[in-house]
C-alpha cells in the first residue's frame, strides 16, 4: 500500500508541476482547474456504477451512454 502511495503522490506532484510550468496561472488560481477536473472524475466514477446498474434493466426504448450525433 505504501508504495502505491508514493506512486500516486510522485503522479500528482508531477502533474501540478506540468501545470505550472504549462499555464500563465498564479498559485492561488490552481485550485479551479484542479477542483474541475477532480469533479469530473467523481462524476466519470458515478455514471460507471449507475450504468453499471441500469443495464438490463431497460425498457429497450434507449441506450444509456454517450448520444451518437
Amino acid at each position: 500500500m505504501a508504495q502505491n502511495s508514493n506512486e500516486i503522490e510522485k503522479r500528482l506532484w508531477d502533474a501540478a508541476d506540468e501545470l505550472r510550468a504549462n499555464s500563465k496561472l498564479k498559485a492561488s488560481e490552481y485550485s479551479v482547474p484542479v477542483l474541475g477536473l477532480i469533479f469530473l472524475r467523481y462524476a466519470d466514477h458515478k455514471f460507471s456504477l449507475a450504468e453499471k446498474e441500469l443495464v438490463g434493466k431497460g425498457t429497450g426504448r434507449k441506450k444509456i451512454g454517450k448520444s451518437k450525433i
